[in-house]
């Protein structure tokens, strides 16, 4: 008897290892925004500006980071644009929309992004865009 209980322990014990280990991390959800919810707390290579001005002929957005000079950021086709859930392409962010995104280099090394989070609109940005 004491060894089918050891070989139950050991099996709860596994399984439980296996389910924690299962929930914790970064799993990866179709249409999950991976910018952080809070514009207090960036992550490495994640910039949070007011945006300035979009250049759609030349692919920039001008950019007035919180704390330091303009900055301008190369985007793509691909870029994505996400606001309360809903995605939008890059050319209806206005000037004064507070946004989050990640940054990386473009192959000329001028800083890139492919996602882009509205974290505060100048106005109603969603009803505007629907």
């Amino acid at each position: 008897m004491n060894l089918i209980n050891r070989a139950a322990w050991g099996l709860t014990l596994a399984l439980a290892l296996m389910v924690s280990a299962g929930c914790s991390g970064n799993t990866a959800l179709v249409g999950r925004d991976t910018l952080p919810a809070r514009a207090t707390q960036p992550v490495p290579d994640e910039l949070v500006a007011t945006v300035e001005r979009v250049n759609t002929a030349s692919s920039e957005i001008f950019l007035r980071p919180t704390s330091g000079r303009s900055r301008v950021v190369t985007y793509s086709a691909e870029t994505r644009v996400m606001f309360r859930g809903r995605e939008y392409p890059v050319s209806r962010l206005e000037s004064g929309d507070v946004v989050a995104m990640q940054l990386g280099k473009d192959p000329r090394g001028n800083p890139h992004t492919h996602l882009i989070r509205v974290q505060e609109s100048t106005g109603d940005w969603a009803q505007r865009h629907n």
